[in-house]
């Protein structure tokens, strides 16, 4: 009995007498070839993800590591793509170990996210640092911040006298009662704290040699009508190319200063510290201290760089510290014409 061939098909099942499976057989080779690559690609990105994010831990002056450390917030971002990426592909086995370094990075971030459950209260003083850019903020936006919020102190860090001018012609002199420091024309060293409660210097903070920095560092008390605050302007060497041991040697000088407090004394640390919880060195000088914005469960805070920057503002190098104080509100306000951002808040003083 003789099977004819009908439309093509062969006997055997096959069109024009061909494997079936023969048609599909090249395309598995091809098809596992792009899986692993896929897999290959989705690692490397981990490994240089994972490996940013851990030079956190690593307390180095090396220029290109502590650039990276300020990078914290792309690698939580980076991680979440990425862990999306490898769902979406079906990636299941690379998935797992991008959704625990995911993990890893929320947990890190979470502690700013959250806000204290401290009860509120009134506020006894509000504290604002600017770092005015050497002397190049616009003095009428300053100012019109420091009324809106209600300041009592205003930390100036690169003050210079053309700005205090500028300051005074807004209404500085008459707002504020209360100055000391020293402000520097055209550079970045100078610094002026403004207030409206007595001041009194403990140290003008000018010495070099102390302070490991260039910049004016003054500590004073401020009498506040419920108690006396004593403020500790700072300001590091800005970690740039080359100045990256003068800048872990003026964390450390802060650090030296905290750890010589008494323990019942108020304190706030106010300025441009150049540097954030990516470094080890602000981590220390944070430990037993509140940072207001982290108080306040603000999360990924932008201080710098505003004017004069191509880079949008992703790093908070400016922080407001305190011990023994209640932060009761707290925020940033961005200053025409300064590359930082101005940080304020407002504390609640213990009833005594």
């Amino acid at each position: 009995m003789t099977v004819q061939q009908v439309d093509g098909v062969s006997p055997a099942g096959g069109r024009d007498g061909a494997d079936p499976s023969s048609a599909t057989a090249p395309e598995r080779p091809r098809r596992w070839g792009r899986r692993r690559w896929l897999d290959v690609a989705i690692a490397v990105v981990l490994l240089a993800l994972a490996g940013v994010g851990a030079l956190r831990w690593v307390d180095s002056t090396a220029y290109l590591v502590v650039v990276l450390q300020t990078a914290g917030p792309f690698v939580l971002i980076g991680l979440a793509l990425l862990t999306v990426a490898a769902l979406v592909l079906r990636r299941w086995a690379m998935a797992l170990p991008v959704v625990v370094a995911l993990a890893v990075a929320i947990a890190v971030a979470a502690p700013s996210f959250r806000a204290s459950s401290t009860p509120k209260a009134d506020p006894d003083l509000t504290v604002m640092s600017a770092n005015v850019w050497i002397g190049s903020a616009n003095a009428n936006q300053l100012m019109d911040a420091v009324r809106f919020h209600a300041v009592d102190v205003l930390v100036l860090v690169e003050a210079t006298p053309a700005l205090v001018q500028r300051l005074d012609a807004e209404g500085a002199g008459d707002y504020f009662n209360q100055r000391e420091g020293v402000a520097r024309p055209g550079t970045f060293t100078g610094t002026l704290v403004l207030s409206r409660y007595p001041l009194s210097v403990r140290n003008a903070g000018t010495d070099p040699a102390v302070e490991d920095t260039p910049s004016a560092q003054p500590e004073l008390d401020v009498t506040a009508p419920n108690g006396t605050v004593r403020l500790k302007v700072a300001h590091p060497t800005a970690p740039l190319r080359g100045d990256t041991v003068e800048w872990r040697a003026g964390l450390r000088a802060l650090q030296t200063w905290k750890e010589r407090l008494d323990g019942d004394e108020l304190v706030v640390m106010a300025g441009d510290f150049n540097a954030d919880y990516g470094h080890p060195g602000l981590r220390d000088l944070a430990q037993g201290l509140e940072d207001a914005q982290r108080t306040d469960g603000q999360g990924w805070v932008r201080t710098w760089p505003f004017a004069g920057n191509r880079l949008p503002a992703f790093v908070q190098l400016d922080h407001l510290l305190s011990r023994g104080l209640t932060v009761v509100s707290a925020g940033q306000v961005a200053i025409n014409r300064a590359d930082h951002a101005a940080v304020w808040a407002s504390y609640s003083l213990p009833k005594r």
